[in-house]
């Protein structure tokens, strides 16, 4: 009856509203930025579902650092590519190599492939131009010719150490991919390059449509040697699944932030309080109530202040996402953001900004019971 009473008296209190308020709009940033995530996870989720890549796989050396470090034995490209159920097997050379214009020079990546021609079809490429067919010819990257200003005609130099060929560009192609800045030879130029016939950087290749991918990895497995190893490409779900738990973990560090600034604020509220409302905190032990009973009256106070505060919160903030997203969709009409708040997500916001208040008033609530009102200005 005295904490209802005490509750009662307090929340008639000016500084009650602002309390709430507070609250309710650091609340608020977290269920935003919720809703805005769980738009955006959905999509990678429905997007890696409805999209399944061709898989592709690429042996390379075990301790290389990067591709053109790798060295992989040519002769393991034979051996992948006799296997009845691989598909295409495409042993590559990739180098870093010096680039010489009529006007300057450039160091650039070179890859070298048995049949270019089957190699810019495997990527899908547009061809401006012809393939190169043999080692006095290359296919530029769309995006490395514009940058160095280099047109079909063109001949340019590539230097690696003491070894030096010229080539002419015969055609540019458009990949989409990371051989647009790279310029692509035929595997007799690569060989000229660096002397040596024997190795290749890394070895791609896929897998027939019809056939069981995990048994027939574990048998390519057992036939590569132990200083290399098989990784897969185009994981797009696996990548997709990874880049929401990345974002999930930054959103729940942002939230601790949130939650810490929520006790901050339920222990300034508490202070002040106890601050302002001495006079009727000491009515309260004047008419009989105890110590412990001004620690429950301050605790009840700030908990009911942040739950208010968190379910007003929880509205504005998705409310306010969701009027944010429509005024977008008028403004970029292609720009579609559904954003939404799931029910367990709301109540942990409520449950854990609840948890913060509390840990927050305690301290100033457990100072107060030593308080002396009486001896306070009223």
């Amino acid at each position: 009856m005295m904490l209802t009473l005490a509750l009662r008296m307090l929340f008639r209190r000016g500084e009650t509203a602002p309390s709430i308020l507070t609250i309710a709009l650091l609340v608020a940033i977290l269920a935003s930025m919720n809703a805005i995530v769980n738009h955006l996870c959905l999509q990678a989720e429905t997007l890696g579902m409805l999209v399944n890549p061709s898989v592709t796989y690429i042996v390379l050396s075990r301790d290389s650092k990067s591709v053109t470090d790798s060295q992989v034995e040519a002769e393991l490209a034979r051996i992948i590519g006799n296997l009845n159920y691989t598909g295409y097997v495409l042993p590559q050379k990739v180098l870093a190599a010096n680039l010489t214009t009529s006007q300057s020079n450039y160091t650039i990546h070179v890859r070298g492939v048995e049949d270019v021609d089957c190699f810019l079809k495997t990527r899908r490429a547009y061809l401006d131009g012809k393939a190169a067919k043999n080692w006095t010819e290359a296919n530029m990257g769309e995006l490395l010719a514009r940058a160095f200003s280099i047109n079909v005609g063109d001949k340019v130099g590539l230097t690696v150490g003491d070894r030096h060929v010229e080539v002419k560009v015969v055609g540019t192609f458009r990949s989409r991919t990371q051989s647009d800045v790279e310029l692509l030879v035929p595997m007799e130029t690569a060989n000229r390059l660096t002397g040596n016939s024997d190795t290749v950087s890394i070895i791609e290749f896929s897998l027939k449509g019809d056939v069981d991918c995990r048994e027939a990895v574990s048998q390519i497995v057992q036939l590569l040697p132990e200083n290399v190893k098989l990784v897969q490409t185009r994981q797009l779900k696996e990548f997709l699944w990874q880049m929401n738990a990345q974002t999930l973990t930054f959103l729940n560090v942002l939230s601790m932030a949130v939650y810490a600034v929520v006790a901050a604020a339920s222990y300034i509220i508490a202070t002040r309080l106890i601050t302002e409302s001495s006079y009727e905190l000491s009515m309260l032990r004047a008419i009989g109530a105890k110590k412990h009973a001004t620690f429950v009256i301050i605790l009840a106070y700030t908990a009911t202040a942040a739950f208010l505060g968190s379910i007003f919160g929880i509205a504005l903030g998705t409310a306010g996402a969701q009027t944010a997203s429509t005024a977008l969709r008028w403004i970029l009409p292609s720009v579609e953001i559904t954003p939404f708040l799931k029910l367990e997500q709301a109540l942990q916001t409520l449950l854990l900004t609840l948890a913060s208040s509390i840990i927050g008033c305690i301290p100033p609530a457990l100072k107060s019971t030593g308080a002396k009102y009486v001896e306070q200005p009223l």
